[in-house]
Parts: C-alpha cells; structure tokens; sequence
C-alpha cells in the first residue's frame, strides 16, 4: 500500500531542524486581521479557547496551531516568535495572553515578539540581533506572499493558506523542505 501525498513527513521530524520558527498572526494563527476588529476588552471561554469582544466578534486559533506548538517545544534547541505588521500590536498581545494551548497562555510559549507595523525585514533583522540566531536557521510562515522579501535575509519562507492557516501537512512540508535546503547550504567559497 503506498504512502499517502505527506504522509512520511507528518509521521516524523527531519533530523536536521531550524533554530527558530517564526509565525505571522493574522490569517496565519487565527483567522481575523485583529487590527480590522473593535478589538477588547475579550472575554475568554475556556470551552472553546476564543475570544469574544462586547460587539460579538470572536478570535480563536486555526484548528491546528496548538498541535504545531506542541510540536516545536518538544524541539529543545527550537525556539518560538512571532513577526506581525498588525497596527494594533496591543490587542495581538491581549489576545495572546489570554488564548491558551495546554492551559497555558500562547504567551508563555513564545520566545521572541516583533509585533508593530514595519517591514519583515526589520522584524527579521530583529529577531536575528536579540535571538543570535541566523536568519538562515529561521522559518517563516505567513499567508502574504510579499513577506517572502525575508528570503532576502536567509529566512526560509512557507506560504501559508488563509482559509486555513498553519496546517500540519504545511508544518511538517515546511521542516522537511527546511532541512534538505540547509544541506547544501554553501558556507565557504575556495577561489583558485
């Protein structure tokens, strides 16, 4: 019986991984640009793991990010950050400290924020300088194909699919296709 399309890769982690992985929040994690809503205050139910503001408007995650996150801690050497142009990085943080994965806060499962209107660039460029890690040890993914200029940098890039948001076939396509460009990474140039 043949495998099916992503099958191999959804079963397990490539044995070479990147250091950082890096999401948008809109379109990306859930599905609102949170800056187009009344934004808070958010009451939280704990039922459902959404947000709902005073004028009915609800904000919750994609069906598959708290899997992913779940993922990524257990990478040990792989840490978490977010990298948005929102123009209401106040209420991105709100709702990111009131949604919760495993009972815990997204929050407290980040370990880099870059959330203000700006370029990518400057997030990565950011990102790059508190981190210490290289951008070329990053994935990126976002559902705006212009965020790619990141590729500029070394990032690694993964379209992802409004409707849906971080899927695991994406995930999983993303780590592997991360590892076997890293491979052949050319790191020192030898002219005769």
């Amino acid at each position: 019986m043949g495998k099916q399309k992503g099958e191999h890769k959804q079963n397990s982690l490539p044995d070479r991984l990147p250091k950082m992985i890096v999401f948008d929040l809109d379109y990306t994690l859930w599905p609102e640009w949170i800056d187009c809503t009344y934004g808070p205050p958010y009451q939280y139910d704990a039922e459902t793991n959404r947000l709902e503001n005073k004028y009915g408007e609800v904000l919750g995650l994609f069906k598959h990010v708290p899997e992913v996150f779940r993922i990524i801690k257990s990478m040990p050497d792989t840490k978490i950050a977010i990298a948005s142009r929102t123009g209401a990085p106040d209420w991105a943080m709100k709702a990111l400290k009131m949604l919760q994965i495993n009972d815990t806060v997204m929050k407290d499962w980040i370990d880099h924020f870059e959330i203000y209107p700006s370029s990518k660039i400057r997030h990565f460029t950011a990102l790059q300088a508190k981190s210490g890690i290289p951008c070329n040890q990053m994935v990126f993914f976002d559902d705006e194909w212009r965020n790619r200029e990141v590729e500029t940098l070394g990032v690694h890039f993964c379209h992802v699919n409004s409707r849906d948001g971080v899927t695991l076939d994406v995930f999983y396509n993303a780590l592997h296709k991360f590892a076997q460009q890293s491979r052949f990474v050319q790191t020192k140039l030898t002219f005769e």
